[in-house]
């Protein structure tokens, strides 16, 4: 917390980067790690470092330093630590702030409370000094440490571990002197000191341990408050005495946020009218374009005048951005929304996500931007707004093109200036393919070139290519499909989005119940790697729709030819195994099954089910798949009945179409290939296997399978959960009594 962390140049939160750097700057576990420094400087430029930074920059160097108990307590907190300050950066705007300002009140209110629990959490954890002489600004944290462990027990530690008054004894005795007096030690200093009094049997083992934590303990809040312009240890002081009171850190920061909005009174009203004026979707009056221009222009000389410091610049450049957009100058905009979602940047809480928002629909539309993408990408994935890459391309080819079909939800024509010049390629999109069926009708495979792709365009300007024998497939050509493959069209020839022919028959044989082409692929030998293949976007495997088809002799058919049976797939990440679980427990429990949809569709969506709607192009969920459009609108009572007679329609369907002997069926055949009946799954809930999925739905036939091809019932999920209290708490009393039959319950 000293030096770069109170520059003026930076944004008034500490970005994550530097947050670690002072946390491993303080543990003396940094080193010379490059990339802390740059998110430091830069923030969120690659999301995948900080999967694995706190362990190397903390975790694993306290682990080899102390022991493994404490390098976990450290760990646990560091993650708590990045969980909510991220949520409440997320949320709470100090854009009125300087870093000098806002730094103060961070530690008081958010860092002061969370460090006070943790040095309890220690204590309770390993026994320690008293936090109140550890804590006293008067007092040297090393000079604490090293008296509690003297008068603990009744011994001079240094002078019992450096015992000559001459050479190297005396030397490193007056190192822990200076200690005490306020002189840090480094890391590799305090383990020596503590090594060399154990070898010397001036301690135990377990004295070690925690004489090594403390001093740790004590040596970060030494650093912490070295040139510090705050009280430290006194804000955490208080918070001890206060008996660590709730605070609400939200309030207090808007508080002081508001106050501090004072200096730049002039600039709110006019901000406030130009919003007005610039949202983007209000319909415009003929000459709104000139009038909110000279508006703006007007505000741009109240910012110079009043924010010399550009504190509040963010404002404006979204303004012009928008005003840019609206007048049908993209190119121009994405000049002004960079520009803005830079300076927002950990600043401008909840509208950061909505300049991101923006931005990235921007950019996509006026032609991918892709560095730019990639950028705001990295950063909306650290701060939760997407759900990790599934791929080492951080924003994906469908990705640009779903952003780009939003444009017009958010940019839609009605908002624009009536000035407004046309946008190039301003055809709106729909969410969804349509094909024209008598186009499609007289099309005619190309059997002197059977590998030939088709390239086929929709009505509203939407393009994909196809191998032609997977388009076939794909629209019900049968005639096509046999003689695309007596011509040698290949079966392995993937598509762009990496589908095959086969996963397009099992697609349309699920959607149609026609499997006429399916029967005729099943014929032909494909590769392993075609049967293993998965779909970049929705994340299909061929293995996994014939589960989802629920026919036995296809899912028997695709085994014999070599597909993995543990192939995961689905934006979930199930294996088949699980997925036919859920399967045989949509059409065991209806009733289950429906509300299921229901939260699906209605409930405010988990991380999984905000990847669905992005990767399934649900277009009301929005960008980041987090929008309640569709639950807002089902406060009309029409759309509710709407949704509730679909509802009703999947759950009706999945009942005629799936049968629970064939689906016992197809979990025997899995087994048999080796499909692993205690594979940990984390998704819907941490840790559940296929086994405790048929102890959830009450289905002992498959229960009893499992169990046969080496099912573990003691087998524990993320809560403590095992097959017998999940059957219990589901009330399932045919898998209870089987448990009981076999002495497990």
């Amino acid at each position: 917390m000293t030096g770069t962390m109170t520059s003026e140049n930076h944004p008034p939160y500490p970005r994550l980067g530097e947050l670690y750097r002072a946390l491993g700057g303080a543990l003396d576990t940094k080193a010379k790690d490059r990339n802390v420094d740059r998110l430091a400087r830069e923030g969120e430029y690659d999301w995948s470092l900080l999967p694995t930074l706190q362990q190397t920059l903390i975790t694993k160097p306290l682990r080899a330093a102390t022991d493994n108990e404490f390098a976990e307590l450290v760990d646990q907190f560091a993650d708590h630590m990045r969980t909510s300050y991220l949520h409440m950066v997320a949320r709470i705007a100090l854009d009125s702030l300087t870093r000098a300002e806002a730094l103060p009140l961070l530690i008081e209110h958010y860092f002061a409370p969370q460090g006070a629990s943790f040095l309890l959490g220690i204590k309770k954890a390993f026994g320690g000094p008293d936090l109140m002489a550890l804590l006293d600004p008067a007092k040297q944290p090393l000079a604490v440490v090293l008296d509690w462990f003297d008068k603990h027990e009744g011994r001079d530690l240094a002078r019992r571990t450096f015992p000559e008054s001459t050479g190297t004894d005396r030397s490193d005795r007056e190192l822990v002197s200076r200690w005490a007096n306020g002189t840090p030690p480094d890391l590799s200093s305090i383990k020596r000191f503590v090594d060399a009094a154990s070898r010397r049997g001036a301690i135990d083992n377990e004295q070690a341990s925690n004489l090594r934590r403390w001093m740790i303990v004590a040596r970060a809040l030494a650093w912490l408050e070295q040139g510090a312009p705050f009280p430290f240890r006194t804000f955490l002081r208080r918070h001890l005495l206060l008996g660590l009171p709730e605070i609400d850190v939200g309030r207090e920061l808007s508080l002081m946020n508001i106050e501090g909005g004072e200096r730049f009174q002039a600039l709110k009203l006019p901000a406030r009218m130009l919003y007005e004026d610039l949202k983007r979707t209000t319909p415009k009056a003929f000459g709104d374009q000139v009038a909110t221009q000279d508006r703006l222009a007007a505000f741009q000389r109240l910012c110079e005048e009043h924010d010399p410091e550009g504190r509040t610049r963010f404002h404006l450049a979204w303004l012009l951005g928008r005003w840019h957009v609206l007048s049908g100058r993209c190119r121009d905009a994405l000049r002004c929304y960079q520009e803005a979602a830079e300076l927002a940047n950990y600043r401008a809480g909840d509208q950061q996500k909505q300049i991101v928002e923006e931005t990235l629909v921007l950019a996509a539309f006026i032609g991918g931007k892709k560095p730019l993408l990639k950028h705001l990408k990295h950063r909306a994935i650290v701060f939760g707004l997407f759900s990790d890459p599934r791929s080492d391309e951080v924003i994906e080819e469908w990705e640009i093109e779903q952003l780009r079909q939003q444009f017009h939800r958010i940019f839609p024509r009605q908002g624009r200036f009536h000035e407004a010049a046309d946008l190039e390629d301003d055809q709106e999109q729909l969410p969804f393919l349509i094909l024209d069926k008598e186009q499609l009708a007289t099309l005619e495979p190309d059997l002197r070139n059977p590998r030939r792709v088709r390239t086929v365009r929709a009505p509203d300007g939407q393009t994909r290519r196809w191998p032609q024998l997977g388009f076939f497939v794909s629209v019900g050509r049968i005639d096509a499909v046999q003689a695309l493959l007596e011509h040698g069209a290949p079966v392995d020839q993937l598509d762009e989005a990496g589908g095959s022919a086969l996963l397009n028959a099992l697609q349309r044989a699920e959607d149609t119940g026609d499997r006429r082409a399916l029967d005729l692929l099943l014929e032909h030998t494909h590769s392993k790697d075609t049967l293993d293949s998965v779909t970049t976007r929705k994340r299909h495997t061929p293995l996994i729709c014939a589960v989802r088809y629920g026919e036995p002799d296809v899912v028997g058919r695709l085994l014999a030819m070599g597909a993995t049976p543990d192939r995961r797939g689905q934006i979930d990440d199930l294996t088949p195994l699980y997925r036919c679980l859920s399967s045989i427990g949509a059409i065991r429990k209806p009733v289950q099954r429906a509300q299921s949809l229901r939260g699906a569709l209605l409930a405010d969506p988990d991380h999984v089910q905000r990847e669905v709607r992005r990767r399934y192009n649900i277009s009301p969920g929005g960008v980041f798949g987090d929008e309640r459009t569709l639950r807002d609108s089902l406060a009309h009572p029409g759309y509710l009945a709407i949704f509730e007679g679909l509802v009703a329609a999947i759950v009706k369907e999945e009942a005629g179409r799936l049968s629970e002997p064939k689906l016992l069926h197809i979990v025997e055949l899995l087994l048999k290939a080796g499909a692993n009946p205690n594979a940990a799954h984390q998704y819907p809930a941490r840790g559940r296997t296929p086994l405790m999925l048929a102890a959830e739905n009450d289905s002992v036939e498959a229960f009893d399978l499992m169990m046969h091809y080496g099912g573990d019932p003691y087998r524990q999920d993320a809560e403590g959960q095992d097959c017998s209290r999940i059957a219990v708490g589901f009330g399932s009393r045919r898998v209870v009594e089987r448990l009981r039959r076999h002495g497990i319950m």
